[in-house]
């Protein structure tokens, strides 16, 4: 293979490579816990859950990690930070598939997740 040939497949598997790293999740949204949040499990994060994830990460749904429960979503709570919820590091944008959610939702997310995604 010529040098120019070989400079030109690296070329596109770098760029191949990159692009698909950019599809994944995001980083950490670095919201942090307000002393006066009011987020609970009750008052938004079932019923976030169950309008954006639970179609795809249900127990009987074909994704991982499964958010059907508190517990559940409190093991993964990174994992959602880095996909769906917003802060002042970022705003993941790449869960929930084919659903819109406003950033102000995003964020509601990611202070609740903060928080520890209390009950």
């Amino acid at each position: 293979m010529s040098s120019s040939v070989l400079q030109i497949v690296t070329l596109f598997v770098a760029a191949t490579g990159l692009a698909a790293c950019g599809n994944g999740p995001g980083g950490s949204t670095g919201s942090t816990c307000p002393t006066d949040s009011t987020l609970t499990y009750s008052n938004f994060g079932q019923a976030f859950m169950q309008a954006h994830c639970l179609a795809c990460h249900s127990a009987n749904g074909p994704q991982s990690p499964k958010l059907d429960t508190l517990p559940l979503v409190q093991a993964a709570k990174s994992d959602v930070d880095r996909s769906a919820a917003a802060g002042p590091n970022a705003v993941n944008t790449y869960m929930p598939e084919g659903s819109s959610v406003d950033e102000a939702d995003r964020r509601k997310l990611g202070e609740w997740l903060a928080c520890g995604a209390p009950e």
